[in-house]
């Protein structure tokens, strides 16, 4: 269950193509969306604003550069945020692991320390105060859920496949099932309603815009809503650059500090 909600590192990434599906299973068609949302370039860069709304209704901006790099067959991902004093100069480093959780390590400029993010209870909790955990931000591949596929259903004109997705017993997830709807013509996920626990609905992603870049489809405009708290996180593509030169050396918890 892991992988659907990587917003910041696979779904403004989603990529479509003009596959026609028919009677395809559960299996298949959330393969197909994960296929199809993955960063499929071993280099790029992304700036996303990111704005955090609480109860209240007070906002606070912020911006994340997102570098993206194959190494050693092994993607890494680091994210460099800026806004107010507390997230200023903040990075984290994602370093995808296939066989078990990935490799998370946050960097404080203010304490100057790199903190590994190693715990399963450690990586439910929110992710920099957004409405995202450090879970939802692994790359790691869903081999550890069971998936069911409900009756189709339409998000305004738009036809979409309804999935259920279900931890196994042995999966640590924080979730008890997500519902998924995606969309039929090019398999982007338009909608995911998170289920904790105790049964109780109460989180929900949603992809306000698509932008096409260079015959592909992208994500530019998502929110992910946490409906207890009433705190939501929107998630805004400002630019996305395929393809570029980086360095592998930033790619490393050395590189941090």
């Amino acid at each position: 269950m892991k992988n659907i909600v990587s917003i910041l590192f696979l779904l403004i990434f989603a990529f479509s193509t003009s596959i026609i599906a028919e009677e395809l299973t559960a299996k298949e068609i959330i393969d197909k969306s994960l296929e199809h949302k993955s960063l499929s370039y071993e280099n790029s860069e992304a700036k996303i604003k990111m704005i955090l709304i609480d109860k209240e209704k007070n906002q606070e901006d912020r911006a994340v550069l997102i570098k993206s790099k194959k190494i050693d067959n092994q993607q890494r991902t680091l994210s460099i945020f800026s806004g107010d004093v507390e997230i200023n100069g903040v990075k984290f480093l994602s370093i995808e692991n296939k066989n078990d959780g990935d490799e998370q390590y946050l960097f404080y400029p203010a304490q100057n320390k790199i903190n590994r993010v190693v715990s399963s209870s450690n990586k439910k909790e929110r992710f920099l105060g957004t409405d995202f955990t450090y879970s939802d931000l692994e790359q790691k591949h869903q081999k550890d859920a069971n998936f069911k596929k409900l009756d189709d259903a339409n998000i305004g004109k738009n036809s979409c496949y309804v999935i259920e997705s279900t931890p196994n017993k042995t999966d640590d997830s924080q979730y008890l099932k997500a519902i998924l709807f995606i969309r039929k013509n090019d398999f982007i996920p338009l909608k995911v309603k998170f289920f904790n626990k105790d049964g109780d609905f109460f989180k929900e992603y949603l992809v306000k815009k698509v932008k096409t870049q260079n015959g592909k489809k992208i994500i530019s405009l998502s929110t992910m809503s946490d409906l207890k708290r009433k705190h939501t996180t929107i998630l805004e593509l400002e630019y996305l650059n395929e393809n570029i030169q980086l360095k592998d050396s930033d790619f490393y918890k050395e590189s941090l500090k």
